[in-house]
């Protein structure tokens, strides 16, 4: 989207934002123990505030987006820590699978409120998960509207925990947890704070076709 290019350079500039990408980022950490040396792919990943402090504990790293002037936000901030193993690709999983890749962690944030199609990017997902694979979706709990005052490319005012549940199922996933991993405090449509809780749901893709959901 052409509004999330613009504000590339700045992203990082405002600290609700930084706040959330590290509380998304611990929390996707502590799921992370146990996994040695995963591939992770991060779908959505903006200027990488949620991947790029797991980096050091994954093999590589792909920070996929549809904005080129975010991935080069998350490319130059890589490359200045001496990340070596992260990479970018610009791409659309709603339009087009991502063919001959295969992940053991697919981390998404505050991206599924802007899918139009949620159950076919789920899918994809899916299919690019290695067996036992890790899908981590941190996103908004449902609300009324008002958090973005720019409702612009907005598909969903948040999403209800067991919908999402729902759509994971149905796309394969088993063993689907939830947890509330932040909570945006910001001012409302009537201008008074608010606090909009943030989840993040994680799913197993089955070891096996006769694992069940």
């Amino acid at each position: 989207m052409t509004r999330f290019g613009e504000k590339a350079q700045s992203w990082d500039e405002e600290p609700r934002r930084v706040a959330m990408g590290a509380a998304i980022a611990r929390a996707v950490g502590a799921k992370l123990n146990g996994l040695l040396k995963p591939r992770l792919m991060d779908y959505g990943c903006g200027t990488g505030l949620c991947s790029l402090p797991l980096a050091e504990r994954c093999a590589a790293v792909l920070g996929v987006d549809s904005s080129t002037e975010m991935l080069a936000r998350f490319a130059a901030k890589a490359r200045a820590a001496g990340l070596e193993h992260v990479t970018t690709r610009r791409h659309d999983l709603t339009t087009e699978p991502l063919v001959g890749s295969e992940f053991d962690v697919i981390l998404c944030a505050m991206t599924l409120h802007h899918v139009r199609e949620v159950s076919g990017l789920l899918g994809r997902f899916h299919s690019l998960l290695t067996p036992g694979g890790l899908l981590a979706l941190a996103d908004l709990d449902a609300e009324d509207g008002s958090f973005h005052q720019d409702p612009h490319g907005v598909e969903h005012h948040g999403f209800c925990r067991e919908w999402v549940r729902e759509q994971l199922q149905a796309a394969g996933f088993r063993q689907v947890e939830f947890e509330t991993a932040h909570e945006i405090e910001k001012p409302g449509a009537a201008g008074a704070l608010r606090r909009y809780p943030v989840f993040l749901a994680t799913a197993r893709k089955s070891q096996t076709k006769k694992e069940k959901l």
